[in-house]
């Protein structure tokens, strides 16, 4: 064989295509956090029929605990208020419970969340998932034990109180899908804020209990002074909480500005969630 002089040169491994990846993408990209959340689907269904089982986990009744509770709430707010305190409106108990099961979906998953990514660090240092999937799953555990609430309570408050059914109750399942959303998006940035600065949980319980004062749960909002109507509409749980009072206790459609409100704080919360916690997952591993 001839000697040409010329060395061998090793052959370029060439790219496989169908595998890389945008690292700029995955790091950055909102669509990308929202794919993967699509893709990891089923693990955030298992997460959540986990926590439901640990939940009820060595109790006779299982399950059934979240149909008694409930009915016990309704039993202790009527005698509360009916007989103790004696208010007399006809119906105020339901306009006071399905304004206080908002608020109790809305502040314990807020507060579930702040452990979310701050109280799974084994799980974030070694297994990659998308991390929205840890505070979303809180989100859909209590928004479980909400709808177990709400599909006791309604019928037989609305039958007790013998509230006709009216065609404004058709915004329910709208508000309550917007209120779901909105959910997620705190959730996310709670989650996001509790792994930077653990101080957070605990200005959440001081804010939570202020706030509670705030929302018009244990009042109607005709009932707030003109002055401080503005800021009481404006809390973040307030549209929602006023739409419920407005379809089962006065049987009204919500008013413009309460579905304007509503969707204005869901989207603002869902997309700056989604948004904040994109830009500092990679972060997390080094924080929890």
């Amino acid at each position: 064989m001839l000697d040409t002089g010329r060395t061998a040169r090793p052959r370029e491994a060439v790219p496989d295509t169908a595998t890389l990846v945008d690292q700029a993408e995955t790091r950055r990209s909102l669509r990308f956090t929202v794919r993967s959340l699509l893709q990891y689907r089923e693990l955030l269904r298992n997460l959540v029929v986990k926590d439901l089982k640990l939940k009820y986990r060595g109790s006779v009744l299982g399950f059934l605990w979240s149909l008694a509770n409930p009915l016990l709430m309704l039993v202790v707010y009527t005698v509360a208020f009916r007989y103790v305190l004696k208010v007399h409106s006809e119906g105020f108990v339901l306009c006071l419970l399905v304004g206080l099961l908002a608020w109790t979906f809305f502040s314990n998953t807020t507060s579930m969340a702040t452990g979310a990514i701050a109280d799974n660090g084994g799980l974030v240092k070694t297994v990659y998932f998308p991390r929205a999937i840890l505070p979303i799953a809180t989100v859909l555990f209590n928004f479980a034990q909400y709808l177990l609430n709400v599909a006791v309570l309604l019928p037989v408050m609305l039958l007790l109180y013998q509230m006709p059914l009216a065609a404004p109750m058709l915004a329910f399942p709208i508000f309550v899908g917007l209120q779901l959303l909105f959910m997620v998006g705190v959730a996310l940035w709670v989650a996001t804020g509790t792994a930077f600065f653990r101080d957070l949980k605990h200005l959440l319980e001081v804010g939570l209990a202020a706030l509670f004062w705030a929302t018009p749960v244990l009042y109607q909002i005709e009932q707030v002074p003109a002055s401080l109507s503005l800021p009481v509409r404006l809390a973040p749980l307030s549209p929602f909480v006023i739409a419920y009072q407005r379809m089962f206790f006065y049987r009204e459609w919500p008013e413009p500005s309460v579905w304007i409100l509503a969707v204005t704080y869901t989207v603002i919360a869902l997309v700056g969630g989604l948004s904040l916690l994109t830009r500092f997952e990679e972060r997390f591993a080094e924080l929890v």
